[in-house]
C-alpha cells in the first residue's frame, strides 16, 4: 500500500468517531416549545486532502431525542469555493451531501461553504492546516502491568513527541487493528471501543495506566486540527440543568466545518 493510500485509510477509520462528538455537542435545544426549534440546521463536515467531501445538514434534536442525528434536511444546494473554483455537493442520500473527486482539498487552502435555507445564508469557512511534523514515539510496545494491590508493577509511559512551534492544536486518536482484541483487564466488561484525547496546543503527550483497555497492535493517529474544532470539541453544550448553546462556527446555524490532517504511529500494547 503507498503512503497516499495510507493516508486515506487513516482519515476513514477516525472521522466517524469525531463525527459522533460532534453531533452529540448539538443534541440539545433551549427551548423544546418555541417555533424556532428548527430555525437554524446543523453542519457537520471534515475536509481531509486526498479524500472525498461529506457534509451532513439535519434539524436540531428535541431534548428527549434519542436517535444520533436529527432528521435530515434534503433539497439543498451545498456549494464550496477554494477562492478561485466553486463547486456543487450532490446529494447521494437524505441530508448527506457529497463530492467524489479527491482532489480539491489542498494544503493550506482556505474554503468557504455557503448553502440557503429558510431565506438566509447558511455559511461558514476553514483553511486546511499543515500535517504533523516530527511525530515519534518514545516505544514501539506499551508494558500494561496487572493492576493488583498486594505488589502492584510500576507503569512506564509511552512518550509521544512532535513539533509545535506556534501553539496549534491537536488531537491524539486510538485504534485497536486486531479483529477480536482481548481485554486487559478480567473485570472490563466493555466492548472495544476506539478513544480520543483532545491533547491542544501541546508538543508531547504520555500514555497512562488506563489508556488502553485491550492488548494488541495499536495505530495511534496525531491530527493536527483547527482552533474551531478544538473549540467545538470543548463545548459540553450544557446539561440537562443548565442548557447552553456550544461552540459553532455556522453562520446562522449549529455544528461545525472544519479541515485536518493526521500522522500515525504503531504500537503494541500487552500484558
Amino acid at each position: 500500500m503507498n503512503s497516499h493510500m495510507k493516508m486515506k485509510t487513516k482519515y476513514r477509520q477516525l472521522l466517524p468517531a469525531v463525527a459522533f462528538i460532534i453531533c452529540s455537542l448539538f443534541a440539545c435545544k433551549k427551548d423544546s416549545n418555541s417555533d424556532s426549534d428548527y430555525a437554524r440546521p446543523v453542519v457537520q463536515g471534515y475536509l481531509v486532502p486526498g479524500e472525498a467531501i461529506k457534509v451532513r445538514v439535519y434539524y436540531q434534536k428535541y431534548l428527549e431525542d434519542t436517535i444520533t442525528y436529527g432528521f435530515p434536511i434534503t433539497g439543498l444546494k451545498l456549494n464550496i469555493s477554494d477562492g478561485t473554483h466553486t463547486i456543487t455537493l450532490t446529494e447521494s442520500k437524505e441530508g448527506t451531501y457529497t463530492y467524489a473527486s479527491t482532489s480539491f482539498v489542498a494544503d493550506k487552502k482556505t474554503y468557504t461553504l455557503n448553502f440557503a435555507y429558510n431565506d438566509q445564508t447558511i455559511s461558514a469557512q476553514t483553511t486546511v492546516p499543515d500535517m504533523p511534523v516530527g511525530f515519534k514515539a518514545s516505544n514501539t510496545d506499551q508494558y500494561v502491568p496487572v493492576m493488583t494491590a498486594s505488589d502492584p508493577e510500576t507503569f512506564v509511559a509511552v512518550n509521544f513527541n512532535w513539533t509545535n512551534n506556534n501553539g496549534a492544536y491537536y488531537l491524539m486518536a486510538f485504534k485497536n487493528t486486531e479483529t477480536n482484541p482481548d481485554q486487559l483487564s478480567s473485570r472490563n466488561f466493555r466492548a472495544y471501543q476506539d478513544s480520543e484525547e483532545l491533547v491542544g496546543q501541546v508538543s508531547t503527550w504520555a500514555t497512562r495506566q488506563m489508556t488502553f483497555t485491550h492488548k494488541g497492535n495499536y495505530r495511534i493517529k496525531l491530527f493536527h486540527i483547527n482552533k474551531e474544532y478544538n473549540d467545538a470539541l470543548n463545548s459540553s453544550g450544557g446539561s440537562s440543568l443548565n442548557l447552553t448553546t456550544p461552540y459553532t462556527n455556522i453562520v446562522n446555524g449549529l455544528g461545525i466545518f472544519t479541515a485536518m490532517q493526521a500522522d500515525s504511529l504503531n504500537l503494541r500494547v500487552y500484558q
